[in-house]
């Protein structure tokens, strides 16, 4: 029973060292957005609240090593810290990162990328990332219903220009045939046959 409980107690702290292991064995890059409601490039606070709200999707982050090759990517969406607005690289390898935002929703006030120096055992690296909702989005246009008149009428005259055409053809085929291979003229030898009658 104590063999069991030895055994046990092993494997606890054999877990426990390796998650401190696994801790200390590289860092943290780490990207946190908020709406920059004043593009000021700064989360302003009001009265001891947020006055500008941390985002919660509409980002990703691409995480370069340092020849630029993009080794991690991330959604704000899909980021277990989404609702503090933060996506994190964790247990990095030590050595230097690039974030670089990107977002069809918002465009950045701060510098939309940023590089640090990672190292194991210290605090994450942080990047402070304002973003303002783009104004003028494209705008999907739907069809009324005189749109689809028109495009209505528009593919019926371009079908009877089809026929209009496709008779005109057939006619021409015609006459060149007649032309070409209509009646053969009668052709005079000059010769004329003459017969008797017998008797």
């Amino acid at each position: 029973m104590r063999t069991f409980f030895r055994i046990g107690v092993l494997l606890t702290l054999l877990s426990i060292t390796g998650v401190i292991w696994a801790q200390q064995a590289g860092g943290d890059f780490c990207v946190r957005a908020f709406e920059d409601r004043n593009a000021n490039s700064v989360r302003d606070m009001g009265d001891g609240q947020a006055f500008e709200p941390l985002l919660k999707a509409g980002i990703g982050a691409d995480l370069l090593n340092e020849t630029g090759v993009i080794v991690a990517s991330a959604l704000l969406a899909d980021s277990p810290t989404a609702d503090q607005g933060v996506i994190c690289f964790q247990f990095l390898p030590e050595g230097q990162y690039t974030i670089q935002i990107t977002s069809a929703e918002y465009r950045p006030t701060t510098p939309d990328a940023m590089t640090a120096t990672i190292r194991a055992g210290e605090l994450p690296a942080v990047m402070e990332l304002g973003v303002q909702t783009l104004v003028g989005l494209p705008v999907v246009p739907t069809l009324t219903t005189t749109d689809q008149t028109s495009q209505l009428e528009r593919v019926l005259i371009a079908a009877a220009g089809a026929v209009v055409i496709a008779l005109v053809m057939q006619v021409l085929g015609l006459m060149i045939y007649l032309i070409r291979f209509g009646r053969k003229p009668k052709v005079d030898t000059g010769v004329t046959a003459t017969f008797k009658r017998p008797n």
